[in-house]
């Protein structure tokens, strides 16, 4: 397949790479990308060919069409974000995966700009436009350049409290467990012991679930003063990823964990959350 890639890009036949793909997996895909990006003879500019292959009907075309955005995207910000804003809303998941991605980069090459638009997107009418928010920061906060932390943690914040289902299961437990708790820690405690004072059911579940990331296992100790609190919330929903967060947790400290359940069963106002939590151990 790759000889053939070659073959349409070398000769200028762009328009024959969507059927080239067809059936590719990511590694070709970004192949493709790459050796387009290479050209050194092409005329059209690069967001000029990915907006043609973000109106094909393949699914590969498309995925190439965000890498080729995350390549050009300081070539022309404005065109970049208006392909990729269709992108992050594009029917076929995997292709919303790498939009998602191609704003993450967006993120790192131009921070203050791209955060002002992702700020614009917090109010979308589309789930996923706002769940590409999450993937952005995940894809940001990678780099651990100093300063974002606060930033992008400001970016999620008015998320807390969406209940979509895409949202909520990539912000508590990916954007601010995986990512934020792993590459910002410190500050990211700090945002999390502060919203556990919120009242906001969504938030406080977003807050237990950070701590069910593989990020938490390390500040365990710390993670165990915010849960004893949220523990004794009577919603079952806020309750229950407590429990998630402590079976977690006690899989990679159980030393530490195990104890703190035991005398959870001896409180009448835990001991559902530590029978929940001892289920999994």
């Amino acid at each position: 397949m790759r000889e053939a890639i070659d073959r349409v890009i070398e000769t200028g036949e762009l328009e024959k790479l969507p059927s080239v793909l067809q059936g590719a997996g990511m590694p070709d895909v970004y192949y493709a990308v790459k050796r387009i990006v290479r050209m050194s003879d092409h005329d059209e500019p690069l967001l000029h060919v990915a907006e043609r292959f973000a109106s094909c009907e393949e699914a590969e075309p498309r995925h190439v069409a965000c890498g080729l955005i995350a390549e050009a995207y300081l070539q022309d910000p404005e065109k970049s974000v208006a392909l990729l804003y269709r992108l992050v809303d594009d029917p076929d998941w995997t292709v919303r995966e790498s939009a998602g991605d191609a704003c993450g980069r967006a993120l790192r090459n131009d921070f203050d700009g791209m955060s002002e638009v992702l700020r614009e997107w917090r109010t979308d009418q589309s789930d996923s436009v706002r769940r590409a928010i999450l993937i952005a920061v995940i894809k940001a906060s990678q780099s651990r350049t100093p300063g974002w932390g606060e930033p992008l943690l400001k970016l999620i914040e008015p998320l807390l409290v969406d209940r979509a289902v895409v949202v909520r299961r990539n912000l508590g437990p990916f954007a601010l467990g995986s990512a934020m708790l792993s590459h910002y820690p410190s500050i990211t405690f700090e945002y999390l012991v502060n919203w556990s004072t919120n009242t906001d059911e969504q938030t406080l579940w977003n807050v237990a679930m950070a701590f069910s990331a593989s990020a938490a296992p390390p500040l365990v100790k710390r993670a165990l003063i915010v849960l004893r609190k949220l523990s004794l919330d009577e919603r079952r929903y806020v309750w229950r990823a407590v429990a998630a967060a402590m079976w977690k947790l006690g899989r990679k400290k159980p030393e530490v964990v195990r104890p703190e359940l035991a005398r959870w069963l001896e409180d009448e106002r835990r001991v559902h959350v530590a029978r929940e939590a001892l289920r999994f151990l």
